[in-house]
Order: C-alpha cells, then structure tokens, then sequence
C-alpha cells in the first residue's frame, strides 16, 4: 500500500475517537462482512485512523451509504436496527460468558478457539458504528424535512422532543444505582461497601471505553464521586426523582407535540418517529455493550499475553489479527521496539481488506500530510452549532480528553466548569454532573450529549466541528444555547 494510493482517496473526516489499536482493527476488519451482516450492498473500503483519535473515510463511500439508507427509507432504517440488535447481543452473550470463565484454566486449544469465536461474533457486531452514524444523519434529515414550516431553531427543538428515547440507557440506570448508593453512603449503612462492590461489577466497565481497560471505573473513582456529591449536600433521593420526573415530562412534551403538529399516531410519519426514538437509545446502547464485551474478555486476552510472556499492556497495540497469532503461537508477534513505537504514534490504514499499521513519528507526519486539517476559524472568539438543549451558562472551560487519559481530564472538570469534548460517552457522566454546560465538536440530535443535556436540563451546543481545536482549557466562555453560539470571554 503506497503513499501514492493513499493520496488518491477522497478522505473526509468523520469523528474523534481515540480507540486501542485492538478495537480499530476489530471494526474495520469488520466492514468486509457488513453486506452479510446489514444485507446492505455496501462496503467499506478506505479507513484512514490517527492514534491521535481522528479518523477519516472515502467521502464518496460515505455518502453512497447515506443514498442507500435515504432510498431505502424507514423499512431499510427499521431492518438495519434489527440487524444491529441481533448480532450485537450475540456478542454481548458470549462475552458474558467469557466473563465468568477461568480463562487460567483453559488449554491453548480452548483459549485460541474462544478468541476466533470472540473475534468472528465481533466482525459481524462492529459492523454499526460509523454506518450508524450516517443512518442518524438521514433519518434526522426525514424528520426535519417532513415537519411543517417553520424556523429552523424551532424545528431542531421540535425533533430533539420527538426523537427522545423510550428505554433507559445504562448510563441512566448507573445514575440511579450511584444516587442509591449515595443514600447508603450518607446513612453509613453497614452493606455499602457491598452495595459499593456490586455497583463496580455493574457499571465499572462503562469508563473502560475504546479498549483502554485500565480507564476501568475503580472504588477509588466512585468514592471520589461520593465525596463531591456529599459536599454539593444534594439530595440523592431528589435526584432519583427528578431522573422519574424528567423522563414522564419528556412523553407529556412528546404527547403534546404530537398533537399540535396534528401527527397521528397511524401514520407513516409516526412509525418514522418510533424508529427515530429507538435509533436514539441504540446509539448509545450499541456502544455500551461493544466497550463492555471487550471489558468482560479482557482475562482471555490478558490470559493469553501471559502465555507468550508479555505483559497486559501490550494489548491495546496489537491488531485483534497479531491478538490471533499470539494465541496460536505463543509468542509476541511485534517486536518491542515496534510496540514502544506504537505507544507514540501509529497509524492504521484500511484499503480493500488489507488493514496495514504505520508505526512511529516519521509515518504519522507523513500521513498527516496526506490528510488537509481544516484550521479554519481557530482564530475566532465565537464558535456557532447546533442547540441540543437551550440556557445561557457562563465558565471555565475544561477540555475532556478520550483515550486513556479520559478519567484525568474527566476529573479536572470542577462545578459550574463549562466541559468541552469532541463528544460525550457514558463514562464522562461524572463531569457532566458537575459542568454548567457542555460543548462538542460532533454529534447530532441522536447523540449522547443531546440526550443527557435535556434529562439534566444544562445548556449544551453540539456540532460546532472545531470546539477542541479553538478553545482552551482554562478560558472563560460564554455558551449561549438559546442562539447556538459559543463566545470567548478571555483568554486563560
């Protein structure tokens, strides 16, 4: 694969993910199966990946996809759900019961058999990521265009209350588990640590996103969370309720909507809805459980490093195909200068099914050069998005990280702080507690942010492209939800 070729492809940034080596091979080696696996004719063929966390793909693949879903309508967007919910709980189901093996106690044989089985359920389940994304543009696109006219700030709060999701994300549920917890915490019960214990095993995986499982949420972690909670001296029982509250005030909103725009609840249009609400909870649960099948398979992995004499950390920076290898072999299949090279700076590529690693600084210059970084509007002190949810807030703002510095950088977020990340997960919920209001550089009416700003009811702006690049932590901003814009105060 020449650098020639590489330059030839249309490359068009999508996001900023900075995901373990190990789970970006999981994902693009799976796009060679996603006609099976989505019974959609469609493939990927070109991936570009920093370890930097930005990442592009063929423009012209991206938006062929995006004319297959918008020919295909609400069946296609309905049947591309239920593909997505079938092969991402067989993973789930299988990494459950990796999870509660004794990997110690398995032959090679066993182990390199559970690893091609992990990895063959994870080629067909990785398949929804990025597709994902662009099938959210286009049903969000739908929506927009089928509601009757009226201002555009109007018609992007009319969608954020109809496409509200039903069902309650993990993230949701951990909330509710860590306010009990906090009620027992305060009271000194004698079983909190149990209750402590039992919260971990739950929901600890939820800061293990991307495959850096040493993010893992730790007792350290939620005590510290207990501490800050304690000293705001909330209510933990209020907090529950108003999680009830919100959620009852969201289907009143909906029902009322309904009924104002004169949507009935036979129509093709109402079915589009109820599969906009279910893409609003599948976005999120999708993640979840990928993050935590790798989490709940970290022994077998670990397991099997220990057989070729390497140590856990090696894991992140090894292709799930060099993870195969090893297991097969025993034995490391990089060197360890090619591993320390790989802690700096790797690239990975994706051309056909060949997914090629570049490892160390000279590579990651010369393939940045491939890539046109669009700079524009660093300069400026007003950043402009979308409005997920409205308010004005004032603060310091705190960029989040992701990667294995996300739990650093989540904690440096302090109370009326205004956090600002390319896009928010599940694990960054404890600094979402804290922050007056959140900003992010991607994101839809679909994605995580949206959905946590209205149930916490902060102001929050999405898809402002260049929020990370422009603003620095420590400067003090102004985000105006109710405009969609983002002022710089002063400079830190």
């Amino acid at each position: 694969m020449t650098l020639e070729k590489i330059k030839k492809v249309d490359w068009r940034y999508v996001a900023d993910r900075r995901l373990a080596l190990l789970f970006m091979s999981l994902v693009d080696i799976s796009y060679c199966n996603f006609k099976k696996a989505a019974s959609i004719d469609w493939g990927v063929i070109h991936i570009l990946r920093f370890s930097d966390g930005k990442f592009y793909h063929s423009g012209r693949e991206i938006d062929d996809l995006g004319k297959i879903f918008l020919r295909g309508g609400e069946k296609l967007l309905k049947k591309f759900a239920k593909k997505l919910i079938f092969h991402v709980s067989n993973l789930d189901k299988l990494s459950k019961e990796i999870g509660k093996t004794d990997c110690s106690g398995l032959t090679r044989k066993e182990l390199v058999a559970l690893l091609d089985n992990f990895s063959d359920l994870s080629f067909y389940a990785h398949n929804f990521l990025t597709p994902m994304i662009v099938a959210d543009k286009v049903l969000s696109k739908i929506i927009l265009d089928s509601l009757p006219d009226g201002d555009d700030n109007k018609k992007e709060e009319w969608l954020g209350i109809l496409t509200q999701p039903v069902k309650e994300n993990e993230y949701v549920k951990e909330q509710k588990s860590f306010y009990r917890l906090a009620i027992k915490y305060k009271r000194k019960s004698r079983n909190f640590n149990r209750s402590l214990n039992a919260h971990l095993r739950k929901y600890g995986y939820l800061g293990a996103k991307e495959y850096w499982w040493d993010s893992a949420w730790t007792k350290e972690d939620i005590l510290d969370r207990l501490d800050i909670f304690s000293s705001q001296n909330k209510n933990p029982l209020d907090k529950i309720n108003n999680l009830i509250k919100v959620k009852q005030e969201r289907e009143v909103a909906f029902n009322s909507l309904l009924k104002e725009l004169e949507i009935k609840k036979n129509s093709k249009f109402f079915k589009l809805i109820e599969v906009a609400r279910d893409y609003a909870y599948l976005r999120t649960w999708r993640t979840e459980v990928l993050y935590g099948a790798g989490y709940r398979a970290r022994n077998l992995f670990y397991e099997i490093a220990r057989g070729a004499g390497a140590e856990n950390g090696i894991i992140p920076y090894l292709t799930i195909s060099e993870a195969r290898k090893m297991a097969r072999e025993k034995k490391l299949p990089i060197t360890m200068n090619e591993f320390r090279k790989r802690k700096k700076f790797y690239v990975s590529v994706k051309r056909g099914r060949k997914f090629v690693v570049f490892s160390g600084r000279t590579w990651f210059k010369k393939l940045k050069r491939v890539i046109k970084i669009d700079n524009q509007g660093e300069s400026d002190k007003v950043l402009r998005g979308n409005i997920a949810y409205p308010g004005i807030a004032r603060g310091m703002a705190r960029i989040v990280e992701h990667g294995p510095k996300s739990k650093i950088s989540i904690k440096r977020v302090k109370k009326g702080d205004i956090m600002v990340a390319t896009m928010t997960f599940p694990n960054f919920i404890p600094a979402m507690e804290k922050a007056a209001a959140f900003v992010t550089d991607e994101g839809g009416i679909l994605c995580h942010a949206a959905i946590v700003a209205r149930e916490m009811k902060k102001p929050c702006i999405i898809g402002t492209k260049i929020a990370t690049q422009v603003l620095k932590d420590g400067d003090e901003v102004e985000v105006d939800a109710n405009k969609g814009v983002v002022k710089i105060l002063s400079r830190h």
